[in-house]
């Protein structure tokens, strides 16, 4: 991924993605050969890399995107640098895991697994995990699946088919190791959610294109089926992934 994709709604973006839970943490920190260095690669506004620090003396969060990283925590081992994920500023063999968090479809691949492969010791572990569906209540579902796959359709880029495919086919060149069942939380208001829609690629194309927002065709259907704006609802996201380890 060369150019930056969220910029224009990079606080939303920190504000209403969701966190990723411990558990899902735990497995990939206890496959790492030690805890020196986590690299979280595409790390965004931080969401994995604050809780990699919990576990991992250093974590160097990379983002293509400056104005991500700006809404990233500030902590002493916490080093934010902006740079793509086919040629990170990372030494050789330095890294004991690497992960990556809803950005391994943007990515060129074959030239990320390269630089994985030089950055991670003997024996690192590399986690790519992302979601797509959304859970929060039947009839609110339904309305951002319709949105998702007939209104916005056709802004989704090409590279986001193998998210939306939950990486089913995806190419992982590592020894690989098991992947856990888990899901992704956010409690949110009726606004968190049209604000997470807005953050959407396909939502971001569509309004540079047509110069309007798409999530305010939808935003009466939201508006019925929520009830009460103000009312906290628990959204959930299953999330899918890869791990594996070098050699």
């Amino acid at each position: 991924m060369s150019r930056p994709l969220f910029d224009d709604r990079a606080t939303a973006y920190a504000r209403t993605r969701p966190t990723y839970p411990d558990r899902l943490f735990d497995h990939v920190a206890s496959l790492a050969p030690e805890r020196r260095v986590a690299w979280d690669c595409g790390a965004g506004s931080g969401q994995s890399a604050h809780s990699l620090l919990t576990r991992f003396d250093r974590v160097i969060a990379t983002d293509v995107s400056r104005v991500q990283l700006e809404h990233a925590i500030r902590e002493p081992r916490l080093h934010p640098v902006a740079a793509t994920a086919e040629q990170a500023p990372l030494r050789d063999r330095s890294a004991d895991l690497i992960t990556v968090s809803a950005a391994l479809h943007w990515f060129d691949r074959p030239r990320f697994y390269d630089e994985v492969l030089r950055v991670g010791r003997s024996g690192a572990v590399i986690a790519a995990w992302s979601y797509f569906r959304c859970h929060i209540a039947p009839a609110i579902d339904a309305v951002m699946d319709q949105y998702a796959d007939e209104l916005v359709a056709s802004h989704w880029l090409p590279q986001f088919d193998l998210n939306r495919r939950n990486y089913a086919g995806v190419e992982f060149p590592f020894d690989s190791l098991p992947w856990i069942e888990v899901e992704a939380e956010a409690h949110m208001r009726l606004a968190d959610l049209l604000d997470y829609m807005r953050t959407w690629s396909a939502s971001q194309s569509w309004a540079r294109e047509r110069g309007s927002d798409p999530v305010e065709l939808v935003r009466a259907d939201l508006e019925r089926a929520w009830g009460d704006p103000n009312a906290e609802r628990l959204a959930r996201w299953p999330l899918h992934g890869r791990i594996g380890r070098l050699a």
